[in-house]
């Protein structure tokens, strides 16, 4: 088990190449490119969303990684959150041997609950990310985002844009670190705090375009 230390702030779109171009990513020891394609799985009845459980699909270039993640343990008002998180190859099928809860795995492994799970929403987006070593204090991955959320249900569609920026410890637990990167990049450009998971904004859309 891995887990998540992560802070998010949203960014207006206008503001992405000042961002790209801010003096303290020029700090980086390497930078990716990447776009990613996901997708969001739960039963019918949203059960793994009432238990706090999310799964998700990512296609990376020729990869595919299944992913499940765990309610955070920790969410404050300046976007910090702290959860459990197992991230593996998929192999054609959901396998939640791995997850290290017993009462998750278990719960998972049903076959009223496994059996039943199908995609229900999906995000597209292009991450640029920053390898930004702090001394001593591991390393930053600051990762700015750029694409959308959308829900479908028939012919109905809602979609919203995704912008935004996720500055995750790497080699490191001291979750501090976040807020003095924030705080730095934010001296130049506006960066608003947001506990608004992407998770969370395409259960919104969905229970928008079905009506709940």
């Amino acid at each position: 088990m891995s887990e998540e230390i992560e802070l998010k702030l949203s960014i207006a779109p206008a503001d992405h190449r000042r961002f790209m171009a801010h003096p303290l990513l020029r700090q980086a020891v390497q930078r990716t490119d990447q776009m990613l394609d996901n997708q969001y799985f739960d039963t019918p009845d949203h059960a793994l969303r009432q238990r706090g459980v999310a799964v998700r699909l990512r296609r990376q270039g020729r990869l595919r990684l299944q992913t499940i993640k765990l309610a955070s343990s920790v969410a404050t008002a300046n976007g910090l959150s702290i959860r459990p998180e197992w991230e593996d190859p998929f192999r054609g099928r959901f396998d939640f041997s791995m997850i290290e809860v017993p009462e998750i795995r278990k719960w998972l492994q049903q076959p009223d609950i496994a059996e039943r799970i199908v995609p229900l929403f999906q995000t597209r987006f292009r991450r640029v990310t920053w390898h930004l070593p702090i001394a001593e204090r591991g390393l930053v991955l600051v990762q700015l985002d750029r694409g959308f959320v959308a829900a479908r249900c028939g012919e109905r569609e809602q979609r919203e844009a995704i912008s935004e920026i996720e500055l995750e410890l790497a080699g490191s637990e001291d979750a501090a670190v976040l807020t003095e990167i924030a705080g730095q990049l934010g001296q130049r450009i506006r960066l608003e705090p947001s506990d608004t998971s992407k998770s969370r904004r395409g259960y919104v859309l969905l229970d928008a375009v079905t009506g709940i």
